[in-house]
This record gives C-alpha cells, structure tokens and sequence, in this order.
C-alpha cells in the first residue's frame, strides 16, 4: 500500500474519527479544517475537543486551512463535510486533484437540493472525468465516537470501479472496522440520505413515549419505504435492508447520541422547532425532509410515513399532531 498522504475535506466528527482509523497506517492524514478553534487545538495539544473530545492523534495527523496543502500529493481523498457545503468545497479543491489520485471517497449523506439527487451523484458530476471512476460513498451504521473506540463496526463501500473499491476497503477494514461492497452507488446513496428522516420518526416515537411495538412499526415501515425510492430510482432494492437501509437507520433512529433521533423526541411538546432552540447543532434531516418529499412525487411513490414527518416539520405549533394522526389512522395492506 502507498505511503502517499491520505487528505480529508472536513474536521468533524466523522473525519477526525476516519482520521483516528487511518492514522495507523503510519502515512500522512490531513484533515482541511476551516475552523480557527479546531486547528489551534491539534496544533497544540494534537486533539480535537470541539469535534472528538477525549483522543489524541498521533503526530503524522495534522490539520491545515489551505486546501492545497491538505491535497498535495494525497492519493486517497475522503469527503466529509456537511452535505450543504459539498459542492463549494469541491470547486475550491477541484485546481489541485492530480491523476496521481486513486480514491475519491463521499462520506456525506443528503440529497442535492435542485437536482434531489444523492449528494455522491451530484459529486460525480463536478469531478474531472478522469477522477469520476475512483468515486465511491460509504454508507452504514457508524456511530463516529464508538468508531474511534475500536468498537465492532460494519461499513458499505458503494463503487463503479472495482479495483477502487478493494483499494478503500483495504484503508479502512481494521480488526473491529469491517467493510461490505456494492456496486449500487445510487441505492446506498439514497438509502445514506433517508434515514436521516425517518430517524426523527423514531424520535418523535420516544417523544411521545412509545414503547417498542409502536417503534418497531414505525421503523419497519421505514425501511419499506426507503426501498420504494431506491427502486423507483433504478437502485437495487435490496441496498434498502442493509448495513446503509436499515443498519444505518436503527444506529441513527434508535441510539440516544442520534442527533435526528434527539431532534425528533425534543420536538414533541416543544415552543419552537428551531434545532438552536433545542441546542442542538445542524438537524441533517430537516432539509432532507422536504427535499424527499419531493422526489417522492417526482417518483410517484407514496411515502406516508415521510409525508407525516414533513407535517410535523411544517406546522407552527403543536408539531407532533400529524405524526400521532398517522399512527391512529395508519391502514396497512
């Protein structure tokens, strides 16, 4: 394997715990890092406590403000930035990708805004060409602080090309790390995206203090409805009821660090909706909402569940009332 630097686009928590995974083969990895606060804190202490508290990085982990530097000569690049940044960074980043690079990997989950496209697709499409066939998205259930404790995780690896796809499965599988492949780039895509959603679903579900036959309705309608996009989209259905579908929307709709799921239980009974409101930080499955909904209609797929939690998002008070309404009419078939 290459001794090449490994650069990531981001200095959150997913990419320091990624940084942490691959710090242990002893090549370079440099996090692009736009936040004062966060850069002066690796500088000085080698940690990242706004981000990842609690870890220290190994010396060969460094951050930088310039995208150049965090690129030059990086053969493997992974992205993980918040998906409405995505297309600004990769325009700046775009000067410096070489063909030296063997891997582009988008761990950014979401849906394009205009195109309503998986955030991976509408990478793809501002690539150079000659870098289009090393993409490839990560999906699956992967808590980042329990991935920085080399606690047992399973990832997917989406990709067209094969030979890129065993190369980034080689960087990332670790002792307790294990990396499944597919080549559905658009189902693990979407699959990535939608659980965002519904995982304040399940949250709502604890809100209203559902026990476990409510949340395991709700979860399983859930799923099937993430597979009615990914087959109406032309993915493979089955993507809906894996590690991406349903492993990553039990460890994001079920586990309490979940911060759709938090959102979703602090919204019932709440004064405001507002994620500040509720001091909580970026809500992913907001936007995501409204945003699937759409390409529902787009697709003509009825999405009753996703259309109660859109409900819920756009009413201006009493928030949970769609979502109970759902629930005591619900007709199953």
């Amino acid at each position: 394997m290459s001794k090449a630097p490994i650069a990531i686009l981001g200095a959150g928590n997913m990419a320091s715990a990624l940084a942490l995974n691959l710090a242990r083969l002893k090549r370079p990895v440099r996090l692009y890092c736009i936040e004062e606060d966060v850069e002066e804190d690796f500088r000085k202490h080698q940690q990242n406590s706004r981000y990842l508290a609690g870890y220290s990085f190994p010396k060969h982990v460094t951050t930088s403000s310039s995208i150049a530097a965090t690129l030059h000569g990086a053969e493997d690049i992974f992205i993980a930035i918040p998906s409405f940044a995505v297309e600004d960074v990769i325009l700046e980043a775009k000067p410096f990708f070489t063909k030296k690079i063997q891997s582009i990997v988008s761990v950014t989950k979401g849906l394009h805004h205009e195109t309503l496209q998986p955030i991976v697709l509408s990478e793809a499409a501002i690539l150079p060409v000659y870098l289009r066939k090393h993409l490839c998205t990560l999906g699956g259930p992967a808590i980042a602080n329990e991935l920085a404790k080399n606690s047992p995780t399973g990832f997917l690896l989406a990709g067209s090309n094969k030979a890129t796809v065993q190369r980034v499965k080689k960087l990332l599988e670790t002792a307790t790390t294990k990396c499944a492949t597919s080549s559905d780039v658009l189902g693990v895509g979407l699959a990535s995206a939608l659980k965002n959603p519904y995982a304040i679903a399940l949250g709502m579900c604890d809100g209203l203090k559902l026990p476990a036959n409510a949340k395991s309705l709700v979860l399983t309608l859930a799923v099937e409805e993430i597979q009615h996009f990914v087959v109406a989209s032309g993915g493979d259905g089955r993507t809906a009821f894996g590690l991406a579908g349903l492993g990553d929307l039990v460890v994001t709709g079920l586990s309490p660090s979940g911060r759709n799921r938090t959102y979703g239980e602090l919204l019932v009974g709440a004064s405001s909706k507002k994620p500040a409101d509720l001091e909580l930080g970026t809500v992913e499955g907001i936007p995501a909402t409204s945003l699937a909904v759409k390409l529902a209609r787009r697709l003509k797929i009825q999405t009753l569940l996703l259309d109660a939690v859109d409900h819920c998002l756009r009413k201006t008070h009493h928030f949970e009332q769609p979502f109970v309404h759902y629930l005591t009419h619900l007709q199953l078939s």
